[in-house]
């Protein structure tokens, strides 16, 4: 089933002099399944609409559904069950290395599903696994989280939330103080628990991550929605108007089009898929 968000209105520190409206009447859906990059200039509500989906916020008006899950403006209609439905939405925050905290690697991964009622074997078990998702093996099981490198810490935060098998996994800005391999890699990570079935919700900054990871796109505006589409149509528009940035390769894409030649927007993803549309192109005349 999808994400929906029906009317949901956000407001901080309300009937005080520091009340915001975060969040205006949101309207949207998140396909399950989807790969959905959430963007929008800072400060539009990115951050607090996440922190709806796995109840960390409620509606101040509207309601969040997630399958069988309302998160209610309504006290009587909210579903008291928030313990369920953090265990099928995994939120990783930015900068989740922060959220270390054990002795050693594998206790510090097998902590989520131990909380979720998982035996100690049990849970060892899911995060030795996790852990070997992320690309850390054995030698890290036993090792302090706080001896080891800044990209390794924050594959050990990532692990912690796969290790309770979310079957929605939110992302907020992942990437941050990561270098272009790093990144890389932390996506394509990401690309593979997609491909495994996990619906990913991906708050970015980064437009070329949206053109090359994302199914989906939803851009922010002012705590509106201002639009929904995918990638490639969004880049069709004017992006300046939301704070976006056009991504290099679809614009180089573009470029090569108004110079006579024909590609498919929606194959163009990474300079490997361009690079195949162009032989794809010249091999067709």
């Amino acid at each position: 089933m999808p994400i929906n968000l029906q009317d949901v209105t956000y407001v901080y520190n309300p009937k005080t002099p520091m009340e915001k409206k975060a969040l205006k009447g949101v309207n949207l859906e998140i396909k399950e399944g989807s790969f959905t990059a959430l963007v929008g200039r800072t400060g539009c509500g990115k951050s607090t609409l996440i922190q709806h989906l796995n109840a960390l916020l409620s509606p101040t008006e509207g309601a969040v559904v997630i399958d069988s899950f309302h998160n209610d403006s309504n006290k009587k209609r909210r579903d008291k069950k928030t313990k369920d439905l953090r265990k099928n939405v995994g939120l990783v925050f930015q900068f989740p290395e922060y959220q270390l905290f054990e002795e050693t690697i594998e206790k510090d991964v097998a902590f989520g599903p131990k909380n979720f009622g998982d035996t100690k074997e049990e849970a060892l078990e899911k995060a030795h696994r996790a852990l070997e998702s992320v690309g850390l093996d054995e030698s890290f099981y036993t090792r302090s989280p706080f001896e080891i490198s800044g990209g390794e810490k924050r594959r050990v935060a990532i692990a912690g939330i796969l290790a309770i098998k979310p079957k929605y996994l939110v992302v907020d800005e992942p990437t941050a103080g990561l270098d272009p391999s790093g990144a890389k890699d932390i996506m394509d990570l990401f690309k593979k628990v997609h491909e495994q079935g996990t619906t990913v919700i991906l708050v970015t900054h980064d437009m070329d991550i949206v053109l090359s990871y994302c199914t989906d796109v939803i851009v922010l505006d002012h705590g509106k929605v201002a639009l929904a589409c995918k990638p490639q149509d969004l880049f069709g528009t004017e992006v300046e108007q939301y704070s976006l940035q056009t991504p290099q390769l679809y614009s180089f894409a573009s470029k090569l089009e108004s110079r006579g030649m024909a590609l498919d927007h929606d194959a163009v993803k990474d300079v490997a898929s361009l690079a195949d549309e162009i032989i794809k192109r010249r091999n067709s005349r």
